[in-house]
């Protein structure tokens, strides 16, 4: 009596992991069927049978696509680290441009202050003066 086997969902995998798993097993079967040609007595490589060169096709044309995506995303990634340096700069001139301009204001700001100290204290050493040139005048004991 044969049971019946519980079924069980396969596990859900990325498309890139599909496509590596695919490469995988392309590789392995190109391997066992090279072995099996080395162990026939032929020799591996260009006179090879035509199931073997289908194989190396495959691959080739795989390794052609792969290798045309992965220079695709690299020239995407290189533009894209291009603009990102490219703003970091723009973004840093534009610090240092109100860095420098707060530094300007601090500084006529505290020079506006020191000017406005100094009248002052000339105005109270005047004061002083006109006070002190008023007793003079107007003499000892009054």
């Amino acid at each position: 009596m044969a049971t019946p086997t519980p079924q069980i969902s396969a596990p859900v995998i990325s498309q890139k992991q599909r496509k590596a798993a695919l490469r995988k097993e392309r590789r392995k079967r190109k391997r066992q069927a090279l072995a099996q040609a080395r162990e026939c007595g032929l020799k591996s490589g260009a006179s090879g049978t035509p199931e073997e060169e289908e194989i190396n096709d495959d691959d080739d044309e795989d390794n052609d696509i792969a290798e045309a995506e992965r220079q695709r995303l690299h020239e995407e990634w290189l533009e894209k680290e291009r603009l990102a340096q490219e703003e970091f700069r723009l973004r840093c001139e534009r610090e240092e441009a109100a860095r420098k301009r707060k530094e300007e204001d601090e500084r006529m700001i505290k020079e506006e202050w020191e000017a406005q100290q100094k009248r002052e204290q000339e105005e109270r050493e005047q004061k002083q003066q006109e006070k002190r040139g008023r007793e003079v005048k107007r003499g000892p004991g009054g």
